[in-house]
């Protein structure tokens, strides 16, 4: 007999429900809920969620409730989120924050960059740091998006790893690489609206490439000989040169009329592909999928090495050709969904890994 794993299934006997604006109101009203169940036992918290979304911080607190310990410092509860009806903004953030996620079939999912409302007249100087606050918000968000659902797309490009030989047996004369063959696995899955998104997400990997590209050959060869300030000298001027060369056919481009804002976010952009995205996923994504992404006689010789370290470096020099573009690509993805007004159906949800599952569907 088959028994549901309890960490995977909805429980309306055991939840939460997310409706309307997430705001005061709304937090005031869930948090005795939440502490009362947390109380109760640790089992699974179920989060039904049907709003258009709200307030980040007001979101983060909920989120921080849910995954509170106790006093007898009990581990967190696990958390199911599940959007019956609709999930946008802050509501769609706080959907992809559950360990595990699930959206009924013809529910809507709605992401899109930071926003603010002001009341007071706006001047020159004000809506200049304003610009550059929501635009560093985004990078920080895309960030902590692509946190949440790490997992979940990494194992969309896993599975969709079956498909690769048939799609490139339609296309024998181009030599598709693995990156190239899951983007068009799920472009294939996606609806018209999600392919807009996921159009940006390649063009954005395409720069991203030609920046990492160009900055990394700059910098690479004397790390060890600068301080922190000389690498991160070098880098803006290898991206000052990067930006002028791919603006050299516009005349009308130049650093004061928006190009300097360019620069700044290539900055960040390249730093964090430093820490993050290009360093510590991609030796996670190395460790975790592997052994399943190369051959088996590859695998049995890796495997075979006895000192656990140099297993371990051998596994990641023979993958990283195959998911270091991913990383990039992943990188690429997260940030293209803080642009423009993203909505989503739940297959797109689900094939973009944003969420586990959809109710009813295989």
């Amino acid at each position: 007999m088959i028994v549901p794993h309890p960490y995977y299934r909805l429980n309306p006997s055991r939840a939460v429900h997310i409706n309307g604006a997430i705001g005061r109101e709304l937090l005031s009203r869930v948090t005795p809920q939440i502490l009362k169940l947390q109380a109760n036992n640790r089992d699974p918290i179920t989060v039904y969620i049907d709003s258009p979304g709200g307030h980040v911080g007001n979101m983060e607190t909920v989120l921080r409730m849910l995954k509170l310990s106790d006093q007898n410092s009990s581990g967190p509860c696990h958390i199911i989120t599940a959007v019956t009806t609709q999930a946008a903004s802050a509501a769609a953030d706080l959907l992809s924050s559950g360990d595990y996620a699930v959206a009924y079939p013809h529910s809507a999912i709605l992401y899109h960059g930071m926003r603010t409302q002001e009341n007071n007249p706006l001047t020159v100087e004000f809506t200049s740091v304003l610009t550059n606050i929501l635009r560093r918000s985004n990078d920080i968000y895309a960030v902590e998006l692509a946190r949440k659902i790490d997992d979940r797309f990494s194992f969309r490009f896993l599975i969709a790893r079956n498909e690769f030989d048939g799609i490139r047996a339609k296309r024998p004369n181009q030599q598709l690489s693995d990156l190239q063959c899951f983007i068009e696995f799920i472009d294939e899955k996606l609806s018209s609206g999600a392919r807009q998104v996921w159009q940006r997400a390649k063009d954005r990997h395409a720069r991203y490439s030609d920046l990492f590209e160009t900055v990394l050959k700059r910098v690479k060869g004397d790390v060890g000989k600068m301080t922190t300030a000389q690498m991160e000298a070098a880098a803006i001027k290898a991206i000052v040169d990067f930006e002028v060369k791919a603006n050299k056919t516009n005349s009308s481009w130049s650093f004061r009329g928006g190009g300097i804002e360019r620069l700044t976010d290539d900055f960040f952009l390249f730093n964090e592909y430093l820490s993050g995205f290009g360093g510590e996923r991609l030796q996670r994504w190395s460790t975790n999928w592997g052994k399943y992404i190369l051959s088996p006689q590859v695998v049995q010789e890796i495997e075979s090495i006895a000192d656990e370290k140099d297993r371990t470096k051998r596994m990641n020099e023979a993958v990283k050709p195959i998911l270091e573009p991913l990383t990039s690509f992943f990188a690429a993805f997260c940030h293209a969904l803080q642009e423009g007004e993203n909505e989503l159906t739940a297959s797109d949800a689900y094939w973009l890994g944003l969420i586990d599952e959809v109710v009813g569907e295989d």
